[in-house]
């Protein structure tokens, strides 16, 4: 590996780390925390990334590229059936967006503004379909998956106005499990 590569590749790592470190809180992160953190200059930082948005949203999407490879949900054993497991699966997810506001935010929109058949929506949509792969005469799964998807990540990032119009206060674990309760039946119907 080039220094070039390890210099920017540390770089990443320490910023991740002030991220994680900051719960998140990524307005508190300035372009000189990261420098001292990686022992670089503010210069290099403007010559690797162009600014600190750019690093943040590399750093939020390799997180959220481990948080979803790694992702593996605790399925109760009473919800039997595709659509039992898919509506549990997409309650935890829901859950980590709820629990994560800032980084799942940067994540989506970063994937809305440089869509990529491997980002971290496409990920979660390729997670949804094989716990839809189950259930009989299903012959869109991804489909189903990306619908599915696309509706609780507006639904996040909607979330008042989810509340404004419809009533349904998507911080409320109870109503949001209950939305996507009813999203998928709908949509697995």
């Amino acid at each position: 590996m080039k220094k070039s590569e390890q210099t920017r590749n540390h770089i990443i790592e320490k910023t991740m780390e002030l991220i994680q470190e900051g719960s998140g809180d990524i307005d508190k992160i300035t372009v000189r925390n990261i420098a001292e953190r990686a022992d670089v200059g503010m210069g290099l930082i403007n010559h690797y990334f162009q600014s600190k948005n750019i690093l943040i949203e590399i750093c939020i999407q390799r997180m959220i590229t481990g948080v979803v490879t790694s992702f593996h949900p605790e399925l109760k054993k009473d919800q039997t059936g595709p659509e039992g497991v898919t509506a549990q699966i997409a309650c935890q997810v829901t859950d980590f967006l709820i629990s994560h506001p800032q980084i799942s935010k940067i994540s989506i929109l970063g994937d809305m503004k440089s869509p990529a058949a491997a980002d971290n929506t496409m990920m979660t949509v390729k997670g949804f379909a094989s716990s839809i792969a189950g259930a009989e005469e299903m012959q869109n799964e991804a489909e189903i998956a990306f619908m599915l998807v696309a509706v609780l990540q507006v639904a996040f990032l909607r979330k008042d106005t989810l509340e404004q119009a419809l009533g349904i206060d998507f911080n409320d674990k109870k109503q949001r499990d209950q939305f996507i309760i009813k999203l998928v039946e709908k949509l697995m119907a």
